[in-house]
Formats: structure tokens, C-alpha cells, sequence
């Protein structure tokens, strides 16, 4: 499944006379994505232990390739890889929430290598290469597009507009969009208003929201509350929920949803808002993908978070028909890669992933048939 998916386009172009063929770049790549070989080179070199005397490039060569291409290149096939998926899943034509959010990776060589930026500190290092990711969350996840912000500003209108238009092409309906606190500003909000999306944002305080909470205390003591706010300067109005908890005070969350009642609402916000932790358990799941690297490549450093999304993509089509888990799909590629080294990939299956998708879902839903006419019967 994984071959397929990386061939319907090719993730890299190889360069004219290249010595190995793709698929031969794509056994070590997978091997490193999928095994506790976590890097290009410790991967090649398992591989050539495993199976001797076979064609296996080197990370070097490897890298070489990677190099020739573009960033650009790179998450252009990405993106189509994604729309044979989410067709595959026939995920069109229906409402999907979606959450969009800012990934670091941590880089720990030195900080005036290209297109490294600052980030949030974390795991001893405040310096890294950044994405802006969107994913659909709720029973369907997928990582839809990826945008490489390295090297740029963040500008939330272009930003936003990408996103959107991106979202349109490959036929996404939108439910409701859930970010965190750092898209809480007047281009993300006007963005929402021109596509009139609906949207969730954890919001910042500040001495406004401060001032209007401070009063709201006052008057009704320390209870959560639903009260109208704009940006200064700007026309367009939407709710904040304060949500009021002992420990933490104010929980502070901006959307543009009607207010049925405000002790409904309170409620209904912030258990609505943690639908977007199925983000952060995302990016634990991607990270069972990571390949491990030194280089200082902005192109490699892209290829493999793509990789990463790519590989949590196709998990999540496999957990659409079966019960499986991250660890136990590795598990079983690895399996594969060393047959497919060994014999070709042509080796492994000689059905279509569509067909296999198909073939699954007729056969969980004969059992469910098959089930409720035994519970019938009893």
C-alpha cells in the first residue's frame, strides 16, 4: 500500500542517469521511516546486512538525489498523493471539521543555517524548521496540505488564504475550523469571515478582555460568561467564552457560532474545542515515522516531515477498515521491504489498494449484517 501511494507521483525525481531505480530509493526510505533504523544511512547499511549481495543505495546517494530536487516539487506530489486518498475514502461531498496549526521540528546545529527560525523552546532547543499543517480531525484524520513557512514571515492572510483555496480544489467542505491561541488576531478572523467558515480559536487576553472580565467578576462573582468583543479599529464582532475553573481562572475561546443560551454555550465551546487535541495526538503518531537527520537540508528536512504525514495518512486508511495500530503497521512494511528487496515489489500483492479498501469494507459489513441477525435471533 505504501509503494502504491508513494508512486502514484513520484515523491523526488530522480536526476538523469541515476544509478537506482525509485523504488529502490523508496525500500530504504520506508525502511528508515518504519524501523528502529531511523536514519537514511543506519537503514541502507540494515539492509545491506539483511540482504547482501542486492541493490541497495547509500544514504549518501540518497541524499545526493533529495538535493536535486525542490521543496516546491516536493509538497506539489505530496498534495496529489493526498487526493487519491481522500477520494479513496470517499470523503468528498461531506462536512469535515478541520484544525490548523504551526509543527516544529527541533534543530540543534547552528541556528544561522538556512531557513532555520525560531520556535517555541522545547526538548532543550528554541531554534527549528516549521509547517503550518491542516488537518482533518473527528472520526476521518487525514493531514491535508502542508505549508513550508521556513525562511518567511508568518502572514496570516496569505497563510490563510492558501489554505482555503487548497481546501476548495480538493473539494473539502468545511465544518468548523479549531485553532490555537497564536492564529487568535484580526487577519486570521477576517479570513474566517470571508470564507464564512465557522471557528473555534483559544484566545489570548488582553487588557480589554482583561478589563471586561474584571467587570463581569465584579457584578456576578467568579462564573463563566459569553460577551461580544471586536479588534479595535475593525467592524466585525464575534463571541468570547470566558469559562471559569478555580485552578486556571479564565479558559478565553473566540468564535463567531450564535449563542443559543450561555450556559449551554459555555459548555458546548470548550468540549467542542477539544476536538483539536486529535491534533496533537497526530503529531505523536507522526513522530513513529520520523527519520532521524543531521543534514542541514532544507529539501530533505521537508521530504521527511512529508514522509512523516504521508505514512499517518495511510494509517488512518487502514484504521478506516481494520484494527490496527502504527507499531503493528511498521511492523508488517518492514516485513515487507526485505521481500521486496529480495524479489521486487511485485512480489508483495497483485491487488490494487482501492480493490483491497473495497474488498474490506464488503466484508466488515456482512459481518455487522451477520452480527445483528445473530442478536436478532438471541
Amino acid at each position: 500500500m505504501s509503494s502504491e501511494f508513494f508512486s502514484i507521483v513520484d515523491i523526488i525525481t530522480l536526476p538523469d542517469g541515476a544509478n537506482y531505480s525509485y523504488q529502490e530509493f523508496l525500500n530504504v526510505l520506508l525502511h528508515a521511516a518504519t524501523s528502529s533504523t531511523d536514519s537514511l544511512e543506519s537503514a541502507s547499511n540494515d539492509l545491506k546486512s539483511k540482504v547482501p549481495n542486492t541493490r541497495i543505495p547509500s544514504a549518501d546517494t540518497i541524499f545526493n538525489y533529495i538535493k536535486s530536487n525542490s521543496i516546491e516539487y516536493i509538497l506539489s506530489s505530496f498534495r496529489k498523493i493526498n487526493n487519491e486518498i481522500f477520494r479513496m475514502m470517499k470523503l468528498k461531498n461531506n462536512v469535515h471539521d478541520i484544525a490548523i496549526d504551526f509543527h516544529d521540528v527541533e534543530y540543534y546545529g547552528c541556528r544561522d543555517t538556512l531557513c532555520v527560525r525560531g520556535i517555541k523552546p522545547k526538548n532543550g532547543t528554541s531554534w527549528g524548521y516549521s509547517f503550518c499543517t491542516l488537518d482533518v480531525i473527528g472520526n476521518s484524520k487525514l493531514t491535508l496540505d502542508v505549508i513550508d513557512i521556513n525562511g518567511l514571515s508568518k502572514d496570516y492572510s496569505i497563510l490563510m488564504e492558501s489554505l482555503f483555496e487548497r481546501v476548495e480544489k480538493m473539494g473539502v467542505k468545511v465544518g468548523t475550523v479549531y485553532m490555537d491561541r497564536e492564529f487568535f488576531n484580526r487577519k486570521v478572523i477576517s479570513k474566517m469571515e470571508k470564507y464564512k467558515v465557522d471557528f473555534v480559536i483559544a484566545a489570548k487576553s488582553n487588557k480589554r478582555i482583561k478589563e471586561m472580565l474584571e467587570r463581569h467578576r465584579k457584578e456576578n462573582r467568579d462564573t463563566s460568561t459569553v460577551f461580544e468583543y471586536k479588534f479595535q479599529g475593525e467592524e466585525q464582532t464575534f463571541n468570547i467564552v470566558a469559562v471559569w475553573d478555580k485552578e486556571k481562572e479564565y479558559s478565553i475561546f473566540a468564535t463567531n457560532k450564535k449563542v443559543s443560551s450561555i450556559d449551554t454555550f459555555v459548555k458546548q465551546i470548550p468540549e467542542e474545542y477539544r476536538k483539536r487535541w486529535n491534533i496533537e495526538t497526530g503529531y505523536r503518531v507522526k513522530k513513529d515515522f520520523k527519520i532521524r537527520t543531521c543534514s542541514k537540508s532544507p529539501v530533505a528536512r521537508t521530504l521527511f516531515f512529508v514522509v512523516q504525514c504521508i505514512m499517518y495518512n495511510i494509517l488512518n486508511v487502514l484504521k478506516s477498515v481494520l484494527d490496527i495500530t502504527a507499531y503493528q503497521m511498521k511492523s508488517v512494511i518492514n516485513q515487507d521491504i526485505i521481500k521486496a528487496v529480495k524479489e521486487g515489489v511485485n512480489s508483495l500483492s497483485n491487488i490494487t489498494v482501492r480493490s483491497f479498501l473495497e474488498c474490506l469494507t464488503r466484508y466488515n459489513k456482512e459481518r455487522r449484517r451477520a452480527l445483528r441477525a445473530r442478536l436478532r435471533d438471541l
